[in-house]
C-alpha cells in the first residue's frame, strides 16, 4: 500500500519511524517549513525533518497543504492512504481526496474525549485516570471523524504531560501501523463518534499554568503535572523578608492535612497549604535557573515556614 506521511512535531516522530520501517511503501513526506526559533531567530527544522534526514528519507516542506500546487503534488503521488500525525495544519477535502482509501489522523486521546490541540495536558489537568490514542478518518470538523482503532492506558499519579506524551507517541506508532494494516487488508471498520459526548482540549495558554492555591491539593497537583513543561505551574515565592522569586513548579505530590493558614503558605514541613490539603513540591525551576530538586531550592533560597507561594503576576 502506498502511504504519504504528514507530520511535524515530536509526537509524530515514533509513528514516522514506524511507517518508514513498516510493510507499506512510503511515497511522500510532508512537514511544516523550518521556522525561526530561539533568541537568535535561527531557522529550526521540525522534528520530522530532522528524523527524515537521519533516515535518508526525502521530505517536502509544506506551507499550505490545501494550496492548488500541493494538492496537485499529492494527487500525482498516487497514495492509497495519507497518514497525519501532529502536522499542524487543517487538511481540507481536496487534499484528503488525493488518497484512494482514506486520510487518517492519530490523536492523543480516546475520542470523542479531548478533541483539540492539547489533549495530553488537559487529560491530566482535569484529573482523568485513563486516556489513550485514536486513529480516525479526517473530516472537515476537527477530530470528529469516524474512529478506526483505539488503545487505552492508565495515567500514573506522578506522570507529567511531558512523560505521558512520550508514552502515548510510542503507543500511537503501534496503533498507526495496525491501522494501515487494517486499511490495506480491507478489514478496517469505522465507528462514528457520539458527538454528544465530545469534550475539548484547546491549545494551552501561558495563563493556564497560573496556580490557584485556594483549590484542593489534588487539583493543584493535576495542574502542575499537566502544565509541565509548558506553560508550567507558575507561582511567585514571597519570603518573610519581602523578597520575591518567580518559579515554575514541575513535579509535586498531594497530601492530606488541615488548613490552618492561608492557601499558598509554607508549613513546618515545607509543604504548601492549599484550599484543602497540602502539596509537597518535588522539583521546580526558578526564573533564569535550571530545574532543581525542591530540597536544593529550599536550602539555596532559604525557604522557611510562613513564607508564601502567591498567584503568579
Amino acid at each position: 500500500m502506498r502511504v504519504v506521511f504528514c507530520g511535524s512535531g515530536d509526537f509524530a516522530v515514533p509513528s514516522f519511524r514506524a511507517v518508514c520501517g513498516g510493510a507499506h511503501e512510503l511515497v511522500g513526506v510532508l512537514t511544516q517549513p523550518a521556522r525561526p526559533a530561539g533568541r537568535g531567530g535561527k531557522l529550526r527544522d521540525t522534528p520530522i525533518a530532522i528524523a527524515a534526514a537521519e533516515l535518508s528519507v526525502d521530505v517536502t516542506p509544506c506551507e499550505n497543504i490545501n494550496s492548488d500546487e500541493t494538492v496537485a503534488m499529492l494527487d500525482a503521488l498516487g497514495a492509497d492512504v495519507i497518514a497525519v500525525v501532529d502536522f499542524g495544519q487543517i487538511i481540507r477535502a481536496a487534499a484528503r481526496g488525493c488518497a484512494a482509501l482514506d486520510t487518517i489522523n492519530l490523536h492523543g486521546s480516546l475520542l470523542p474525549a479531548l478533541r483539540g490541540a492539547a489533549p495530553v495536558n488537559w487529560a491530566i489537568i482535569r484529573g482523568y485516570t485513563t486516556t489513550g490514542v485514536t486513529t480516525f478518518s479526517l473530516v472537515d470538523e476537527v477530530d470528529a471523524g469516524a474512529i478506526i482503532a483505539q488503545i487505552q492506558t492508565d495515567i500514573a499519579q506522578s506522570e507529567t504531560a511531558e512523560k505521558l506524551k512520550l508514552r502515548l507517541a510510542e503507543m500511537g506508532a503501534e496503533l498507526m501501523c495496525h491501522t494501515l494494516d487494517l486499511l490495506a487488508s480491507g478489514e478496517a471498520r469505522r465507528t462514528e463518534q457520539d458527538h454528544s459526548q465530545a469534550t475539548f482540549a484547546p491549545m494551552m495558554k501561558k495563563s493556564d499554568g497560573v496556580i490557584d492555591w485556594s483549590a484542593d491539593a489534588e487539583s493543584v497537583n493535576h495542574l502542575l503535572h499537566g502544565a509541565w513543561p509548558w506553560p508550567g505551574g507558575q507561582a511567585v515565592l514571597k519570603r518573610s523578608d519581602g523578597k520575591e522569586y518567580a518559579v515554575v513548579i514541575a513535579r509535586a505530590e498531594a497530601l492530606p492535612g488541615p488548613v490552618t493558614v492561608a492557601p499558598g503558605t509554607v508549613d513546618d514541613e515545607l509543604c504548601v497549604v492549599t484550599g484543602r490539603g497540602r502539596v509537597r513540591i518535588l522539583e521546580l525551576k526558578p526564573a533564569g535557573r535550571r530545574l532543581m530538586a525542591f530540597s536544593d531550592f529550599a536550602n539555596g533560597y532559604r525557604l522557611s515556614a510562613g513564607d508564601r507561594f502567591l498567584w503568579s503576576k
